[in-house]
């Protein structure tokens, strides 16, 4: 969690050039007395908003670059420029407690209508091969098979084989 964290930063700030644009979108709500006794919730989850305070219960990022690191590289659009309209999903995440609940449905649904306003046509997500909740999620969502990893490359990357996952933006699927 910590090293997304970072990574996040970097690209928010700028320091990865590879990325045009990235936004982290999050989803909170008010902290209450049943979230004030959960202590497995870290601590950068917490914040103060008009004087409430407030917990962090799902979060994305959206991600407008050629490619992520170590991922399966988006095949649309094709052609001079495709890059500036091509984006991908990371880190997204809803509490477990209000999964179900559309919540992720929301969050998804709001990262859409971002990258439309970026310009960006062709939206990209990986998604864990054994994470059927997510590909439900996505499925939802609008998004379509369209790759997937080689077993020897998630092997070697230490984590699930994963697919590629793309929605057509232009086709009004919001």
């Amino acid at each position: 969690m910590e090293r997304e964290f970072e990574a996040l930063k970097d690209r928010v700030s700028g320091k990865r050039v590879e990325f045009k644009r990235v936004s982290c979108i999050n989803a909170s709500l008010p902290l209450s007395p049943s979230l004030i006794d959960a202590s497995d919730l870290c601590s950068t989850c917490k914040f103060s908003e008009d004087g409430k305070d407030r917990v962090v219960v799902g979060t994305l990022d959206v991600n407008q670059c050629v490619k992520l690191a170590d991922e399966l590289t988006g095949k649309r659009p094709e052609g001079s420029g495709s890059n500036l309209t091509r984006a991908y999903l990371s880190n997204v995440c809803v509490a477990g407690e209000l999964q179900k609940n559309g919540l992720g449905y929301t969050i998804v649904t709001k990262a859409k209508k971002l990258a439309l306003e970026w310009g960006i046509t062709d939206l990209y997500v990986h998604v864990a091969v054994d994470n059927e909740a997510a590909q439900k999620l996505y499925k939802k969502s609008g998004f379509i098979y369209e790759s997937e990893e080689q077993t020897w490359q998630a092997r070697f990357l230490g984590r699930p084989k994963r697919l590629l996952l793309w929605i057509d933006l232009t086709q009004n699927n919001l």
